[in-house]
């Protein structure tokens, strides 16, 4: 049985969805001509936020072109995804009345998104306290979730406290006692800290572990880090080593000016490890790798989306891979894809790529710490659960599409698996086959207690039409396989054509009837060819009609006048 990541947002997110550009109307009014350079405004702020990354020195909050098109594209876009992710998240026991840290906030997006798609957390007390550089921000975020509110529930007991302060900042500056918060979060933080402003010698991972830290300090006992990034390359990698740092990673990496260069750097590494695996066909799997270091004691352990605790296989240099999973986006509201449309940036999935940890009480840290880190090969047959990371895509020599899931043991594919949801969390069997591409281990779907999973290379190969053939049975004792009617020829005799196998598309050809494997013919046929070509050489139209021998009259020359 599989358990899909997304689920579709029930009628009160859906109704929120919609009302929130009336909202923001009210909020943020424009007039004709700033509604007529909306869609412009919705892709300039798009390529600051993609490829022209060095723009974002100064705040995009500044300027109130660039505000409107986040909080009608941007903040739209991210309540979608959210609304579709939050549901199926295990927060476990919620307290009676929460205490949730939203740090670098903006406009109240993971609050907001809380508050629409979590209906147990809407009923109770929940106090808010969103923290961001910028307070013009946050309050057009509480004027946003206001009317909210006043539409949709006037009796939810909600609070939102705002406080300005950096990501760094927020936990020393929040008014409350240590073991008093239950939840911290963050949105598109990671890939926005402020790099330069770090002191000297301080690296990334030593900035990581350091708001971990101070997270583990102010959260109670069961407490949650929920964090979401772009789905893209470098967002992906920023959570993968959020997580090893949580689980008690230990990295030595030179200084790197921002989390850009960082992300870069590990691309870079991953795609030189991946050309020289190709070329390396020994078995380094035991070798010494830094995805592996844990020096520190572990302080979180992940919940979503990673099925186990040991190492994620998306830090290993030869993979070039990252954590990453598509969000359906069929119930975006029409005035939504229709800005989309106008700007294109139409959508039909928003990828994304999040983490959810809890924090680990002493006793669970205690065994976490003897626990083996490294994944290993499965050596036998054993029953996993695995998390699909991937698109369907077709693998030669299995059925079906595949894809690649996450496991305790490391990347597995998983053929014929198209069937499942993108995020998905599956269970299945190990097999000891390998994926030649990736060196990852095949993992056959759980059909049934009574079923056996089939060996890899047990499938049926298929014709030059794409059509399985039929598979061989059993060998005989002489080596070769038994087939109703064969007999068996003589030491000289030859083996008779079938009568159909010159009506066959691609019939067989006896080797003696090729010219270029006979070894008495080869002269003549490179004779042949040389005297069927030879009349190519002449280019004079009319050279078909004299008689052998007879050269061809010359131009008259051209005379002076």
């Amino acid at each position: 049985m599989s358990k899909p990541l997304f689920t579709a947002p029930d009628e009160f997110a859906v109704r929120g969805l919609a009302y929130l550009f009336r909202a923001l109307d009210e909020v943020m009014p424009m007039n004709g001509a700033q509604r007529r350079d909306l869609p412009n405004a919705c892709r300039d702020l798009s390529a600051m936020l993609t490829t022209d990354r060095d723009s974002l020195d100064r705040p995009y909050w500044t300027a109130p072109r660039l505000t409107s098109a986040y909080l009608r594209y941007f903040l739209p876009w991210n309540l979608v995804r959210l609304s579709s992710l939050l549901p199926g998240l295990d927060f476990g026991r919620i307290p009676d009345e929460p205490l949730i840290l939203d740090m670098g906030s903006g406009p109240l997006t993971l609050p907001l998104a809380l508050w629409l798609s979590r209906p147990d957390l809407r009923e109770k007390p929940v106090t808010i306290v969103a923290s961001d550089t910028t307070p013009h921000i946050l309050e057009l975020g509480r004027r946003i979730f206001d009317l909210l509110r006043s539409e949709l529930a006037p009796e939810c007991r909600w609070t939102i406290r705002t406080m300005r302060a950096s990501v760094t900042q927020a936990l020393h500056r929040l008014h409350a006692k240590p073991g008093m918060l239950w939840m911290m979060t963050t949105g598109n933080v990671l890939n926005e800290m402020e790099e330069r402003r770090a002191r000297p010698g301080h690296q990334m991972a030593d900035r990581m572990r350091a708001l971990l830290e101070d997270a583990s300090h102010m959260l109670m006992d069961g407490g949650l880090i929920f964090s979401v990034e772009p789905g893209t390359r470098q967002g992906g990698r920023l959570l993968t080593n959020l997580r090893k740092s949580a689980l008690g990673g230990v990295e030595e990496e030179p200084e790197f000016e921002d989390l850009t260069s960082f992300a870069l750097r590990e691309e870079q590494a991953g795609r030189a490890a991946s050309r020289n695996a190709a070329y390396d066909t020994d078995d380094d799997w035991d070798d010494e790798d830094d995805m592996f270091e844990f020096g520190l004691s572990p302080l979180f352990k992940p919940l979503s989306p990673c099925p186990h605790v040991n190492s994620c296989p998306m830090l290993d240099r030869r993979s070039t891979a990252w954590c990453h999973v598509n969000a359906p986006a069929e119930h975006a509201p029409q005035a939504l894809r229709d800005l989309s449309a106008r700007a294109g940036l139409d959508k039909d999935s928003i990828s994304l790529s999040f983490l959810l940890l809890k924090k680990l009480e002493e006793e669970e840290a205690e065994a976490l710490t003897d626990a083996p880190q490294r994944p290993r090969r499965p050596q036998r047959r054993r029953k996993l659960s695995a998390r699909i990371v991937s698109d369907a895509f077709i693998v030669p020599d299995y059925p079906g599409r595949a894809r690649y899931a996450c496991t305790e043991l490391g990347l597995a594919l998983i053929p014929d698996s198209a069937h499942l949801s993108p995020g998905a969390l599956c269970e299945g069997w190990t097999t000891p086959g390998l994926d030649r591409k990736s060196q990852a281990f095949i993992m056959m779907l759980d059909e049934g207690e009574q079923r056996r999973p089939a060996a890899p290379r047990s499938f049926p190969p298929r014709d030059r039409q794409g059509e399985p053939r039929s598979p061989r049975g059993p060998r005989s004792p002489e080596g070769r396989t038994p087939r109703e009617g064969r007999r068996d020829y003589q030491d000289g005799e030859r083996r008779p054509f079938r009568r159909d196998a010159e009506d066959r598309p691609f019939s067989r050809r006896s080797r003696d009837d090729d010219p270029r494997r006979r070894e008495s013919r080869r002269g003549d046929w490179q004779e042949e060819r040389r005297e069927r070509r030879a009349p190519r050489q002449n280019s004079h139209p009319s050279d078909h009609r004299r008689e052998e021998g007879e050269r061809r009259p010359s131009a008259p020359r051209r005379r002076d006048s």
